[in-house]
């Protein structure tokens, strides 16, 4: 597939809580749903302690959809990339074997205050 990209229209998270069995290195999953694919889904994201996440590869999932891992301490600014900017792709490289995420280019101080000169914030 080389390298490919979809829009990423809306999202789900599952944290999970501490176990021995199942899932009990993951801390949260992040489902990513746009139109890139028959499922729905476009692209996954596990989270992880640091020290685990040394472990984990990105990949590409048992129907070709892009599975990312992340340190857990990135869940926070991912969430606010998630609420706070649009549109956002998910991206896959075979070449690099990796999943990440970006936003179109926008231009400066496009928030909140725009318009109002800077010495007036």
């Amino acid at each position: 597939m080389g390298h490919f990209v979809n829009t990423v229209e809306r999202y789900r998270i599952r944290f999970f809580g501490r176990s021995t069995e199942g899932l009990k290195d993951i801390r949260a999953w992040l489902y990513l749903y746009g139109p890139g694919h028959e499922t729905g889904v476009v692209g996954t994201i596990g989270f992880y302690p640091p020290k685990i996440l040394a472990t984990q590869r990105d990949k590409l999932d048992e129907l070709g959809r892009p599975q990312g891992n992340m340190a857990v301490t990135e869940l926070a600014t991912v969430m606010d990339m998630l609420r706070n900017e649009h549109p956002i792709h998910v991206h896959w490289s075979d070449k690099w074997q990796q999943l990440w995420l970006d936003t179109e280019r926008e231009p400066v101080g496009e928030g909140e205050a725009q318009g109002r000169p800077w010495n007036q914030l």
